[in-house]
């Protein structure tokens, strides 16, 4: 059998629980321009730090990993390992996985180094990377699992509310003149994940109404597409949030409220979006989404 090393990125928010499962042989970081200077999260960047600087209106931008970097730890992983799977952020989010993928077609690289585009994002890719380490250590291939990851990337959805145009616009998700009659008016956009791209989807006036519209497109979603697997218990709820205080009242109500709605099925966490997400959402956004958990591999 051969000798396996899982490698991802940081797009979805990880903790020392995940870690431990995933096993992951390196972390690739997704770093950050702030004002001119280079953060890593983890290293020089910490997320109280970042929302400072989001508060401070800093200039904030991501940065991809350098392929030479990335060309770097895959030579020092097949030292080791007989092959890498590397698995990262949806290829509609960066150009991180069009660089690797191309990249790994090199002579050196070619057969056993593996990028896969499996166009996932905060807790639909910690499920993939927990998929990937389940396959790993029951002896499938690094090109098989790849194979299997990007096929089920039409298994989740992820809905968010955004409570502010301000960083929409500074990302050039929407234009100057949108931003500033949907201040005006305070709309609130929802924004659709899908197959590894963010989609506007629709438009509320409150915060209060946005939450009830992503309950009801969740909905929708499950009822239309997903009932077998609510009724097979495989699928599996999650919120993400921007809110800068993780105790936040309101997040917490929306979390009690959030799981009434659904009662009969199972609850997998709230967490933090990635920091390069919140770059474009800013703060106290709210994302409802699930994904399909068919090894039943999330601790309860």
């Amino acid at each position: 059998m051969k000798r396996t090393a899982l490698l991802i990125d940081n797009s979805a928010c990880l903790t020392k629980e995940d870690i431990d499962f995933i096993k992951p042989a390196k972390i690739v970081p997704i770093t950050f321009v702030i004002d001119k200077e280079i953060y890593e999260e983890g290293s020089n960047l910490s997320r109280e730090d970042f929302f400072k600087f989001l508060e401070s209106d800093a200039k904030i931008s991501t940065s991809q990993p350098s392929i030479e970097l990335v060309k770097d730890v895959w030579r020092d992983l097949l030292k080791e390992y007989d092959e890498v799977l590397y698995v990262l952020i949806a290829s509609g989010l960066s150009g991180s996985y069009d660089v690797a993928s191309k990249a790994s077609l090199d002579e050196e690289f070619k057969g056993k180094v593996f990028v896969c585009n499996n166009k996932q994002v905060a807790q639909t890719n910690k499920m993939a990377f927990y998929e990937a380490r389940y396959l790993i250590d029951n002896g499938e291939s690094a090109e098989r699992i790849k194979n299997q990851l990007e096929a089920e990337d039409g298994d989740s959805r992820i809905y968010l509310a955004v409570s502010t145009l301000k960083f929409l616009k500074k990302s050039g998700r929407v234009n100057a003149l949108e931003a500033t009659v949907g201040t005006l008016l305070n709309i609130k956009p929802i924004i659709r994940f899908e197959k590894g791209h963010m989609f506007s989807h629709s438009k509320v006036i409150s915060m209060g109404q946005a939450k009830q519209k992503l309950i009801q497109l969740l909905k929708n979603e499950i009822e239309t597409h997903f009932a077998n697997e609510a009724l097979d218990g495989t699928l599996r709820l999650a919120i993400a949030h921007s809110f800068a205080d993780e105790n936040a009242k309101e997040l917490k109500a929306f979390e009690e409220f959030f799981k009434k709605s659904f009662p009969n099925l199972n609850y997998m966490s709230t967490e933090s979006l990635p920091l390069f997400i919140i770059c474009h959402t800013g703060p106290n956004a709210i994302g409802v989404g699930f994904v399909i958990d068919r090894y039943n591999l999330w601790r309860q």
